[in-house]
């Protein structure tokens, strides 16, 4: 192959290569972990329970298809690896969103101690972080983390409530909530 011929096929490759490292594979990977989390949610609703609480959350889980709902994950231990890193202290609930039929309102009552909600596009880019001292009371005296978020443009919202324009349909809502004492 002449030295013109290589230096073409390499101009030509490079944008190819670039861009699948940088949003295709990232974006792959996203959707599986997406996916994961909503089948082990799926899984874990479809176990029966003698708790007629924990039954009407499953009932929920599995009517939502487990999207656009919160899944709480087990406390975090030596073997917990769905969080890089878990802190035995914190619990972790993810609530993989889709966006494609409007707007998602996200609320959380902020406990005593530390509560976060970030938000992860389809490619997996952290696009919004918030925690406690972010925290509106509402009219019966609760703390309330309370976000619309929206795909596009910023629209209106009640009252104490952050609009969070995603920069994808589809991500992921992850929350972290301190644990004082079992």
């Amino acid at each position: 192959m002449s030295k013109m011929k290589a230096l073409w096929l390499f101009l030509l490759l490079v944008p190819v290569f670039n861009l699948l490292t940088v949003w295709v594979l990232p974006t792959a990977i996203n959707q599986l972990v997406l996916h994961r989390i909503v089948q082990k949610g799926l899984q874990e609703a479809a176990q029966p329970d003698a708790s007629a609480v924990v039954l009407a959350r499953k009932a929920e889980v599995l009517r939502h298809g487990a999207v656009n709902i919160a899944l709480p994950a087990p406390r975090a231990d030596a073997s917990a690896r769905t969080v890089v890193r878990p802190s035995p202290d914190l619990l972790y609930t993810a609530c993989v969103f889709d966006l494609s039929d409007g707007p998602l309102h996200l609320q959380a009552p902020v406990p005593e101690g530390y509560l976060s909600i970030s938000g992860f596009a389809a490619d997996s880019s952290n696009f919004f972080a918030v925690n406690d001292q972010d925290a509106v009371v509402d009219a019966e005296g609760q703390r309330q983390l309370s976000l619309l978020l929206t795909l596009g443009e910023p629209m209106q919202a009640p009252a104490g409530t952050q609009v969070i324009v995603a920069p994808s349909g589809r991500g992921l809502g992850l929350f972290r909530t301190l644990i004082p004492h079992d």
